[in-house]
């Protein structure tokens, strides 16, 4: 509100998930309802959690294209990190070039010392584009496509099944993969803005 923004969907995006929320004046809240199988009557906030996050673990069954909702988790993460890790969202970031091993830390691998692996992500893409008859870069752009979707549908269920017209909102951008992910997802939702604080 203090940004000058009145309507917003919340858009956190995380290593395991991604959480999306409705905000148009007032905070949303859920007094009944059911988390992992279980019902539960306590009042919370209304937050909508998909299964689509940097470590949702990237698959071909040899027919189509699978994002999560497995996760590689922080340990091993995904390849990138140098354990040993399945490719998963981060790696296909790291394969188009929106994440770029230079601009990172030297925080990964077994020791903490090395920088983030694009050589393991492009060996394992290649792989994946032999099977699959796409170059490779394709292939990731397909998988972030897929995500990228599934992030949409959830933020749709809060707010277009409900009647809110989510072009005239703004995507509020938050989460360690939130900006690599916002504007595709605006795109995909008809969304003009996108604030990161």
């Amino acid at each position: 509100a203090i940004a000058g923004h009145e309507k917003v969907i919340g858009f956190d995006m995380g290593g395991t998930s991604t959480d999306v929320s409705h905000y148009a004046g007032e905070f949303e809240r859920e007094f009944e309802t059911q988390v992992a199988g279980v019902r539960m009557r306590a009042p919370m906030m209304s937050i909508h959690t998909v299964a689509a996050g940097g470590g949702s673990i990237l698959t071909f069954d040899g027919a189509r294209f699978r994002v999560g909702p497995q996760s590689a988790g922080a340990n091993p993460g995904p390849a990138s990190y140098r354990r040993g890790g399945p490719l998963a969202v981060t790696d296909a970031n790291v394969m188009v070039g929106k994440v770029q091993p230079r601009y990172f830390p030297k925080v990964f691998g077994p020791g903490g010392d090395a920088s983030l692996d694009d050589g393991v992500v492009r060996q394992k893409f290649g792989a994946l584009a032999v099977q699959i008859g796409r170059p490779a870069e394709e292939v990731a752009e397909g998988f972030i496509n897929i995500a990228v979707q599934q992030m949409a549908n959830a933020i749709k269920k809060i707010s277009v099944a409900r009647g809110y017209d989510v072009t005239r909102y703004t995507l509020q951008c938050f989460g360690g993969a939130g900006g690599q992910h916002a504007c595709l997802v605006a795109d995909a939702l008809g969304m003009t803005h996108v604030f990161v604080h």
